[in-house]
This record gives C-alpha cells, sequence and structure tokens, in this order.
C-alpha cells in the first residue's frame, strides 16, 4: 500500500484484525515479518528519530499525556520528542490550543480532564508540529460532534499542505467521507474494498 501526498487513506476491519499492528509497523514501533516501510524515503525502524519529524500518530486507548503535567505541558513536551525547532514551538503549540479548543484548558492538568477533552489533547499532540504522515488510530473515539469537526479540519489541513493520513477503525460508520482509498485487513492482509 502506498500513501501518496494529499490524500487520506482508510484502514478497516473487524477488532483483533491487526489494524494498531499495522499502524505500529508503520510507525517503526514494530519490525515487519515481510516487506518494508518508508516515510519519506526513511525506515522507520532503523531512522526513528529522524522519521518523528515527519510523523504524527495518535494510538488508540488514552496513551501517551502526562497526566500530572498541564495541557500546554504536555504540548510543549510532544514538541520537543518531535524535534520541533524552539523558534516555531509557541506559535505551534498556539495554533494546536485552538485547532482543538484547547485555550480555556492550557493549563488545567490532564488528569482533571474529562475523556473527550484528553482525546482532544492527544489530537493536538499528533498534529502539533505539521507531520508528512499522520496515523489516526480510533480518533473519533470519545469526541462530540464539535471534536469529531475539529478531527476533519486538521485532516484537510494535512491533505492542503500535501501531507498524507492513514487512519484506522473498526467501524465503517468512522469512515471519512473524503477518503481517497479505502482498504480492509482480513486474516493479515490488506486488500482494497
Amino acid at each position: 500500500m502506498t500513501l501518496t501526498p494529499g490524500t487520506v487513506t482508510w484502514l478497516g476491519g473487524p477488532n483483533g484484525a491487526g489494524k494498531t499492528t499495522v499502524l505500529r509497523i508503520v510507525a517503526g514501533l514494530l519490525a515487519p515479518h515481510r516487506g518494508s516501510v518508508r516515510i519519506c524515503g526513511l525506515d522507520p525502524e532503523r531512522e526513528r528519530r529522524a522519521v518523528t519529524r515527519h510523523l504524527g500518530f495518535l494510538s488508540a486507548g488514552d496513551r501517551g499525556l502526562q497526566a500530572r503535567l498541564t495541557v500546554a505541558q504536555n504540548l510543549e513536551l510532544w514538541a520537543g520528542l518531535a524535534l520541533l525547532p524552539r523558534a516555531r514551538r509557541s506559535d505551534q503549540i498556539t495554533a494546536a490550543l485552538r485547532a482543538f479548543a484547547l485555550d480555556d484548558l492550557r493549563r488545567q492538568r490532564v488528569d482533571r480532564l474529562s475523556m473527550g477533552q484528553r482525546q482532544r489533547v492527544r489530537l493536538a499532540q499528533t498534529f502539533l508540529h505539521a507531520p508528512d504522515l499522520v496515523l489516526l488510530d480510533e480518533p473519533h473515539t470519545s469526541l462530540d460532534d464539535d471534536g469529531i469537526a475539529m478531527v476533519a479540519a486538521a485532516i484537510e489541513a494535512v491533505r492542503a499542505r500535501a501531507g498524507a493520513v492513514l487512519w484506522c477503525s473498526p467501524a465503517t460508520h468512522e469512515l471519512p467521507l473524503d477518503a481517497d482509498a479505502h482498504y480492509l485487513l482480513r486474516d493479515g492482509v490488506v486488500v482494497a474494498r
């Protein structure tokens, strides 16, 4: 499967089909048994640090946040991990807070947020450094209609700057209406829908 710049690709399949495993392989967190992965010409398994600049990854579940830090501190921490230049951090964090309606929560500790608010913080982290490739594992989890609209706007911004998005979800009702390609995972094999 090739993810073309400026496109959104949906990967679906039942729970346990291996969608999260595919995302972890693409992100370089797991090694593939066969084949290879390239992100902007880089091998995510061998050149993980360099790939970090190009990759945004929202994993399923309530992972990736430091509960005792504030929303802004979590974004600042991620900006450093994503190798975002210091000169751009403040502007990028402000933009991410605004994009996911987190301005009023910037000084709130994450452990005091609702699940939907935490998901918006995780999404702000994912899109913070304007990655070239965004991997989304069930991005609508715990979101209300406003949160879902924020995800759609963030995806359109990635598409507009010629980035690519790989969206995974088990249910076809979560399928992005404007996805450019649709695939299903069946018995460990990705097939066109």
